[in-house]
């Protein structure tokens, strides 16, 4: 029983990793996303070259900080799912392996078989 109780506690723990990433994938979106708007908002304003440059630097390292926090925020998502599912097999080896546990746990957990 203790085991199992470890499982779920890691089981808890990914979860809350996958949300932290998830929340992590959606501040780089949206840090690529913001700057095509005002990339054209800039050009549709008639302000010199020169005064405009800063602007378009700054953009440019946003998005690139941006596309960099959504493709970290991707592989990691991918390393806890891959351990998420390596730990309901576990899970489901040791409930299948005890029938009390099995018992205890009946119609509380699924396993899709894939």
């Amino acid at each position: 029983m203790a085991r199992i109780r470890t499982l779920l506690a890691l089981e808890r723990n990914y979860l809350a990793e996958e949300r932290t990433q998830l929340a992590q994938f959606r501040t780089g979106l949206t840090l690529t996303l913001i700057v095509p708007p005002l990339f054209i908002f800039f050009l549709e304003i008639k302000i010199p070259f020169y005064l405009v440059l800063p602007f378009y630097t700054f953009f440019v390292i946003i998005c690139l900080w941006g596309v960099w926090i959504v493709i970290r925020a991707r592989s990691k998502l991918s390393k806890i799912r891959k351990k998420k599912n390596f730990l309901k097999e576990r899970e489901k080896q040791i409930i299948l392996s005890s029938k009390p546990i099995s018992e205890l746990f009946n119609g509380c957990m699924y396993f899709n078989e894939e």
